[in-house]
């Protein structure tokens, strides 16, 4: 009797270490499983990581050939427009039918980051086939509105000094200018010492806020 009784628990004994045993090894094999997948995923999220970093990378690089592009066009768009001003310049030059008269052009009138402070460039000419040049002194100054009055600013106010002249058919006069606080420009006028002609005086008007208005020229009128 006391036999059967050991023999049981032997056998309930062994079975429970069958059964513990086949739990551990299907533990193992689970654990074995998630930590296979654990490592692919991460290889999976590397991998994804290195793809992002090139696509990044490429993505980088376009934009910087996209931006080189731009600017290439942008700088062949500046030069096309001086080219077409500066065509449209020697054509006025070599117009003959505006007689013996003077003209006073203006390229750009720009304004600077400083209130009043203005970048000009202006062309005088002389639209006629001639040999004759042109000498003297040109002072510039602008007549503007001061307080609802029209003032003419002088160089000494506008920070500008006088242009020596020596051409046969046009001079580019350049330069900075500043005009007074609570002053509005209207016109900029050119006054002209001559050598062997009478002075004379030109005028443009000033070109609007937006600076949106093409050149204008005027003829020169004798004071």
């Amino acid at each position: 009797m006391m036999t059967k009784v050991l023999d049981r628990r032997f056998m309930l004994s062994l079975v429970c270490c069958v059964v513990l045993a086949l739990l551990l090894g299907f533990s193992a094999l689970r654990y074995y499983e998630q930590e296979q997948l654990i490592t692919l995923q991460a290889t999976q999220i590397e991998r994804s990581r290195q793809e992002l970093l090139a696509l990044r990378v490429d993505l980088q690089t376009l934009l910087s050939a996209e931006s080189s592009q731009l600017a290439q066009l942008d700088l062949q768009s500046r030069q096309l427009a001086e080219q077409a001003q500066q065509l449209a310049l020697y054509r006025q030059v070599l117009a003959s039918d505006n007689g013996g008269e003077l003209l006073l052009t203006h390229e750009d009138i720009t304004p600077l980051g400083e209130t009043g402070l203005f970048a000009y460039r202006l062309v005088l000419l002389q639209p006629t086939k001639t040999d004759k040049r042109v000498t003297g002194q040109a002072r510039l100054k602008v007549r503007a509105l001061q307080d609802g009055k029209s003032v003419l600013l002088s160089e000494d106010t506008l920070g500008v000094a006088p242009v020596s002249l020596d051409f046969r058919h046009f001079q580019v006069l350049s330069g900075q200018l500043q005009l007074p606080k609570d002053s509005q420009a209207q016109t900029l006028e050119l006054h002209l010492n001559l050598t062997g002609r009478p002075a004379r005086t030109l005028s443009l008007n000033w070109p609007v806020a937006e600076l949106s208005q093409s050149s204008a020229s005027t003829l020169v009128k004798p004071e």
